[in-house]
C-alpha cells in the first residue's frame, strides 16, 4: 500500500474526530469489491457506502464527481448525466481517480478531501440507519450512523 492511501485514512479519521463522531473501525483482509467486502464484514450490501469517481463534461467545462451509493446498487451514469444536465459522462480513469482521492480502487471513502471532487449522494443510501465503507484503505472499514454522515456533509 502506498503512503498516499494512509494520508486519506488519516484525513478521514481526523474529520470524524473533529466532528465528534462515534464510529467503529474494523480491520480485515484487503478487499474493495462491494459484494466480497460485504460478505467479509458481514454487513448488508445496501448498508455499504460505495464511492466511485465519474468524469463529467459540460458545454461550459469539465468536472469530477464522487458518487456515493449503496453497495447493492450500480452507478446509473445516464441518470446522473440527466440530473447534472451534462453532455457526456463516464467513469474516471484509474490514474485520475487515484490523483483525486489518494486511494486505491475500492478504498475510496464517501468523503471528498479534494476541492476538485464534488460529492453526489444516491438518496437510497439514506434508508440506512448505519453505513459502512472502506476507510481510504483496503484493509480497514468504518461503521457509523448515517445521521453523522449527513451532519458532516452539511457542515
Amino acid at each position: 500500500m502506498n503512503n498516499t492511501t494512509y494520508t486519506t485514512y488519516e484525513a478521514l479519521k481526523n474529520l470524524l474526530n473533529k466532528h465528534r463522531v462515534t464510529y467503529r473501525e474494523v480491520e480485515h483482509v484487503l478487499e474493495g469489491r462491494s459484494d466480497q467486502i460485504a460478505e467479509i464484514r458481514g454487513n448488508r450490501k445496501e448498508q455499504a457506502a460505495k464511492a466511485m469517481v465519474i468524469d463529467v463534461s459540460f458545454q461550459q467545462g469539465h468536472k469530477y464527481y464522487l458518487t456515493v451509493l449503496p453497495g447493492s446498487n450500480k452507478v446509473n451514469l445516464e441518470l446522473i448525466r440527466t440530473f447534472l444536465k451534462a453532455d457526456k459522462i463516464s467513469f474516471a480513469k484509474t490514474k485520475v481517480m487515484k490523483r483525486l482521492t489518494n486511494c486505491d480502487s475500492g478504498a475510496v471513502p464517501p468523503f471528498s478531501f479534494n476541492k476538485d471532487l464534488n460529492v453526489i449522494i444516491d438518496p437510497e443510501l439514506y434508508k440506512n440507519e448505519e453505513i459502512v465503507f472502506n476507510a481510504g484503505r483496503l484493509d480497514r472499514s468504518i461503521y457509523f450512523f448515517l445521521k453523522d454522515y449527513r451532519r458532516i456533509l452539511e457542515s
